[in-house]
């Protein structure tokens, strides 16, 4: 009896989920959407999707082309975004407004932002006198090492007012390197493309233990916000309690505690304020490291581009001292080179999910409320109607057509390139990461030459980013003129 009344409430719900379908097909005949490849009954275009599912993408674009944008609210969004309470990841609305309102008018500032040039100064001098300790001894250096540990330190001296790394680190090389492991780590699985999105039948399975990894590195990044939190309050009663030290620069997470909270309440929720320090860590460390590890690929890999990289550097900043940041404005030619690094490899493979809120019609065709977009920036770069060559590194592709002016290194006037996406959802610390960028190369090419042991090759790990497989090793040699050492 009860098995029978079990399969009729089955026929009843199937049958009614069968009609609704039928209904929403026969509402939507009337409407013209885009294009796409033949698709799989419930599965649609997921089979079609490899384990570099941006190269598979860029491939259906050259038959298939266009979508459009703003913001889905992902399992990986929701575990290690606070639910979503961030501002890369946030939904559009009220509380994304106010988020990004709070970086914009707070965080990133022109003014507070030149308040950290004397550390980032000091910081490139440590990664300069590590490549050189090396350098003296004949070892190769791992790039991806140094440059991991300069973007780190950049980012958590203004955020939480502490090294990581090098000589001014204030904690033990474990801690450290677990802070390294789990950013990595968040990067990569933030940049899945979870079966359990879309059908939600998987996540009952979850076969490959995709959310339970979410779940566990969620507990572990808030156990670190805690203890970051914990740290700047009691610091902050301790200054209270001793007016004479009361002057010190405040970094982030200084200014966070200090804003008041929505609706009247007189601090910032913790959950706000972790958010926040989640995106400043993410969206500034990893990044500008993978970038920098390409740039050195590339260059490397053609001396001819290297000469002319310090060609420039010798010609604006000479030899008698290093790069400053005032210089990086004119060296225009290091600037090509970044900006064909961000073509052939940028960041990441997509830019975050988009999602459209609200039914509209794009070209003629009709896109429905709630469509995601996934807009491949890998596949923008190696796009035969805008770029020829499209697997050549070739810097001067970039050098202004009439010879004058300063290349524009984010999307441009022709968005032929989004390193920083575009619009409401671009990415509102793009002027930090290019002078991370732009001063770590120019440092790294103005005092050494560089050379590899072994052939580069240039394959990628997916995730929402998108490094080297393999960690670059090279040999740097002092130049020179040099002025460290």
């Amino acid at each position: 009896m009860i098995l029978l009344l079990a399969f009729s409430l089955f026929a009843i719900l199937s049958l009614n989920v069968l009609l609704w379908r039928w209904l929403k097909v026969s509402a939507c005949k009337t409407q013209k959407f885009p294009p796409g490849p033949p698709r799989w009954p419930i599965l649609g275009n997921l089979l079609q999707l490899g384990p570099l599912p941006h190269r598979d993408m860029a491939r259906l674009c050259d038959k298939q082309d266009d979508v459009f944008s703003s913001r889905p609210k992902t399992l990986a969004a929701v575990h290690l975004a606070y639910g979503c309470g961030d501002v890369a990841l946030a939904p559009m609305g009220p509380h994304w407004k106010r988020m990004r309102r709070i970086c914009m008018e707070h965080l990133l500032t022109t003014k507070r932002l030149e308040s950290f040039t004397a550390q980032r100064a000091e910081e490139s001098c440590y990664l300069i006198a590590d490549v050189y300790k090396r350098a003296e001894c004949g070892k190769l250096v791992n790039l991806r090492e140094v440059l991991g540990a300069f973007s780190m330190n950049n980012v958590t001296r203004m955020l939480l007012g502490k090294q990581f790394f090098g000589p001014g680190s204030v904690v033990g090389p474990k801690e450290a390197q677990e802070f390294m492991h789990i950013t990595h780590k968040l990067f990569r699985l933030l940049g899945v493309i979870y079966l359990g999105d879309y059908l939600p039948f998987w996540r009952w399975v979850d076969p490959y233990g995709c959310e339970k990894e979410m779940k566990d590195v969620e507990k572990r990044v808030d156990k670190f916000h805690t203890k970051i939190m914990d740290e700047h309050r009691r610091a902050k009663r301790e200054r209270e309690d001793n007016t004479k030290n009361n002057n010190g620069e405040m970094d982030f997470v200084d200014v966070l505690l200090s804003l008041p909270g929505e609706n009247g309440k007189e601090h910032m929720d913790d959950v706000e304020i972790k958010a926040l320090i989640q995106d400043m860590i993410a969206a500034a460390t990893d990044t500008s490291a993978v970038t920098n590890e390409w740039a050195m690929a590339e260059v490397i890999k053609q001396p001819r581009v290297m000469r002319k990289i310090q060609e420039e550097l010798d010609s604006i900043v000479g030899s008698k001292r290093m790069v400053d940041e005032s210089d990086l404005v004119h060296l225009n030619y290091l600037r090509c080179v970044v900006r064909e690094t961000f073509r052939m490899h940028p960041v990441g493979p997509f830019l975050i999910p988009h999602e459209s809120v609200r039914p509209t019609t794009v070209n003629g065709y009709y896109i429905p409320a709630k469509t995601r977009v996934f807009i491949n920036t890998h596949g923008l770069g190696r796009n035969t109607k805008i770029w020829d060559d499209t697997d050549e590194f070739r810097p001067e592709r970039h050098w202004p057509v009439d010879g004058s002016g300063r290349v524009e290194i984010s999307h441009g006037a022709d968005y032929k390139i989004l390193p920083f996406s575009a619009g409401k959802r671009k990415c509102p610390g793009a002027p930090l990461g290019v002078t991370m960028v732009l001063m770590a190369l120019a440092r790294l090419f103005h005092c050494f030459d560089w050379t590899s042991p072994e052939n580069i090759d240039t394959l990628e790990v997916y995730g929402m980013t998108m490094p080297k497989a393999k960690p670059l090793w090279a040999l740097a040699k002092p130049r020179s003129h040099s002025t460290v050492g």
